[in-house]
């Protein structure tokens, strides 16, 4: 485990502000620990809902080193009183975190080596990249392509097809690939029959993807989730879905056939969008939203259904108002 000295130069480094006790500076540190129950070989963050209690909660921390979000500090100076303690100021103490995991703990590194459980059925017609990690009661079906530093959780199933990119990360329990929800009832049947699915699903590089998710082939195009897409556990992505680069699609979510999501992208949770809708750049979803409607780029809409943020506000005012003239009357 690093000491603290050496964590301290190592921010130096990178240009952040620090200030280092020289009574802890030999002390190592080892994982992470939020701010209220990190013990004194822990490191820790202090973000903005620390706004209002700063000092208060730095001093009642164990933790021998914390990175304190800069813009919380008016005067740095403050710090120099704690003589049991080191800080870094950062102005993304998250990021600042995530970095000092990747650098001392190995976090998100890429498998080192080759690993295929015994359990796993991998069939011999699909190709397998270096480096890649697949889990116990994986099944890998024909024709399935796996880039380098991949890793695949236990009981995932790829479906014939699917094409996964290099390093790229898939939790237990998901289905990639499978047969979407579309059919057609033909002229003079009562019965719907399935609509072929002739397509398939690419994932490209740095995908991470959690815990029992569903992403369905395209039926006669491809499901496409561009680079760094990441997507939370308990979703569902339709057929011939199109995510961007760098979108984040968080848990609950349900996105139907056909719909495209654009670069930069944030889906919260339990959002649903319906087919064929086309959802612009650096977009939000807000919170359980139901999205009727196309969503141009940068905007933000939230409700059911969904709608501009600030046509939301507005609403929810009027009703406000509604229900305080009636409790008056």
């Amino acid at each position: 485990m690093p000491k603290i000295s050496d964590v301290i130069t190592y921010y130096k480094n990178l240009g952040r502000t620090v200030i280092l006790s020289e009574s802890n500076a030999d002390s190592t540190v080892s994982k992470p620990r939020n701010l209220e129950e990190a013990e004194s070989h822990n490191l820790t963050f202090a973000g903005t809902k620390y706004a209002s209690n700063l000092i208060e909660a730095l001093r009642s921390s164990a933790s021998p080193i914390i990175i304190v979000d800069e813009s919380l500090l008016k005067i740095p100076k403050e710090l120099e009183s704690f003589e049991d303690k080191s800080f870094i100021l950062s102005p993304n103490p998250k990021a600042d975190l995530i970095t000092y995991c990747q650098v001392y703990l190995g976090f998100q590194s890429a498998p080192e080596k080759e690993h295929k459980h015994p359990s796993a059925n991998i069939s011999s017609q699909s190709q397998i990249g270096q480096n890649v990690h697949i889990g116990p009661g994986v099944v890998i079906e024909d024709d399935v392509t796996i880039g380098d530093y991949s890793r695949i959780g236990a009981n995932t199933v790829i479906k014939q097809g699917t094409r996964i990119g290099e390093k790229v990360e898939i939790g237990s329990c998901n289905v990639i690939g499978g047969t979407g929800f579309g059919y057609s009832k033909p002229e003079g049947s009562n019965e719907y029959e399935q609509f072929p699915h002739y397509g398939n699903v690419i994932i490209k590089d740095r995908v991470h993807i959690g815990n029992n998710t569903c992403i369905d082939r395209g039926s006669l195009s491809d499901t496409v989730l561009e680079e760094a897409v990441k997507v939370d556990n308990l979703v569902h992505i339709a057929h011939n879905v199109k995510i961007g680069k760098n979108s984040l699609i968080i848990a609950c979510t349900m996105i139907a056939g056909s719909v495209e999501i654009g670069e930069d992208t944030w889906v919260a949770p339990s959002s649903t969008i319906i087919n064929g809708i086309q959802i612009g750049d650096r977009a939000t979803i807000g919170l359980a939203s139901t999205v009727t409607k196309h969503v141009d780029n940068d905007l933000i809409v939230t409700g059911s259904p969904a709608m501009d943020i600030q046509d939301f506000r507005k609403i929810r005012a009027h009703q406000k108002q509604i229900i305080q003239q009636s409790g008056d009357s």
